[in-house]
């Protein structure tokens, strides 16, 4: 398993916006996707973050998403595309999956 981590810097009176439309477009479009197991979100309210943690069957199925996906999903996003702050990439150990 692998782990696509995500942070955004979210002002606090659009976390909740923005967390729904995230789950209206980005989680249930990843749904669709062959190799998605789940997503998290978590918020920082000392820092005004929102953190995102999408676990994936493999790397292979995590980049085979189109970037005409990744378009189409953020453009969906609407008012509330928010850039991603910081990305990360972890790998689960075989024997902890």
């Amino acid at each position: 398993m692998v782990i696509e981590w995500l942070k955004f810097k979210v002002p606090p009176e659009k976390w909740e916006q923005f967390i729904l439309r995230d789950e209206e477009v980005w989680t249930a479009g990843l749904k669709k996707i062959p190799g998605f197991l789940g997503k998290e979100i978590w918020v920082d309210a000392v820092e005004n973050e929102v953190v995102m943690l999408i676990r994936w069957e493999t790397r292979e199925k995590w980049k085979s998403v189109s970037q005409s996906t990744i378009e189409e999903l953020d453009t969906q996003m609407g008012d509330l595309q928010i850039a991603i702050a910081e990305s990360r990439e972890y790998q689960v150990p075989h024997f902890l999956a």
